[in-house]
């Protein structure tokens, strides 16, 4: 019986071939995802709320930190919704690298 030899690419192919590997990936990205959401959003929450309470900061310092953080959560915002719009109409997106 003659052996055949597969090259990585190929086994690459096979594994990635199976919907199971695709589910159970797509699965742990999605579940890595929202657990960092969660513990941003508590973060964040709790950073403000430290903020807001602490006496020792004057008003134009907790300002500053609350308009610097609306910025960043805007170009958060911002840069998701730009990969998305570029992943939906990306006319390669199918083509294996």
């Amino acid at each position: 019986m003659k052996r055949i030899e597969l090259t990585k690419k190929d086994l690459l192919q096979v594994y990635w071939s199976s919907m199971y590997v695709r589910l159970e990936r797509s699965i742990g990205w999605i579940l890595i995802f929202i657990g960092a959401l969660i513990l941003l959003i508590y973060g964040s929450y709790k950073i403000v709320e430290s903020l807001v309470l602490d006496l020792s900061i004057t008003l134009l310092q907790k300002i500053g930190f609350l308009v610097m953080i609306g910025g960043l959560v805007i170009l958060l915002v911002s840069l998701i919704r730009e990969q998305l719009f570029v992943h939906k109409r990306e006319k390669y997106k199918d083509i294996y690298k």
